[in-house]
């Protein structure tokens, strides 16, 4: 599950769009929650262009993360499916674990430090007609991320961005293959510094991390098909 997730001010200087969505977001987006209002990545008639969603499609129920499996099949989902695409830029995704009987926060984001390209589905909120919701597409997670969760975002490459953020006249089969669980080495993890839980209402500081990335050189594989946490603390 992706319910908590950030762009850090840095990073939005990667794209044109969100180089000018940074005008409203100067500091970055750290804490994009359900609800939040945040930039997505939109087709436009020359390249891309931003459009600001709220994260998930209403308040109401869980319609924040779309499931690839569910894509074809949700009364929900498969309006926007093969439609109405965007992309979600972040710098990660956090997630929690148990270390020494505390939940412990790491930011999971690209090792190289690059924004994620996550494939989302967006259009009018189901709360507000005059607003947009978004949701982002999750999928069963790669052996990396399967330390931390049992879902992880879809990865774009540059290519399979083109055929998402352009689905007319794609198939079902080219367009779930654009939900794509990256390679293990693309990814690291960040370990939090201080409780994000913590922290004050309106705090948009950047969020501090401490110590050396985790990489998927620092993690045993799962053992009996349960995912293994090792070395995590370190």
């Amino acid at each position: 599950m992706a319910g908590l997730v950030g762009i850090r001010a840095e990073d939005m200087e990667q794209v044109d769009a969100l180089r000018r969505a940074k005008l409203e977001w100067p500091q970055g987006l750290p804490f994009i929650r359900p609800s939040v209002r945040a930039p997505v990545l939109v087709a436009a008639d020359k390249g891309l262009d931003y459009k600001v969603a709220r994260f998930g499609f209403s308040r109401r129920f869980m319609s924040f993360n779309a499931r690839s499996e569910n894509l074809t099949q949700s009364k929900l989902w498969k309006r926007f499916f093969g439609k109405h695409h965007a992309v979600a830029c972040l710098s990660y995704v956090v997630e929690w674990i148990d270390e020494g009987g505390a939940k412990t926060p790491y930011l999971i984001g690209r090792k190289d430090r690059q924004l994620l390209w996550a494939p989302a589905l967006v259009g009018p909120s189901l709360d507000s007609k005059e607003e947009f919701g978004f949701a982002i597409c999750t999928r069963p997670p790669n052996t990396f991320f399967s330390h931390f969760h049992d879902r992880m975002v879809g990865v774009l490459t540059s290519d399979l961005a083109k055929v998402w953020i352009h689905p007319e006249g794609h198939s079902e089969e080219d367009l779930l293959a654009c939900v794509r669980a990256p390679d293990d080495d693309e990814l690291a993890a960040f370990k939090v510094k201080g409780d994000i839980a913590k922290r004050k209402k309106g705090d948009w500081s950047a969020i501090e991390t401490q110590g050396k990335p985790v990489t998927s050189g620092d993690l045993e594989k799962p053992v009996g098909g349960k995912p293994k946490q090792a070395r995590l603390g370190e």
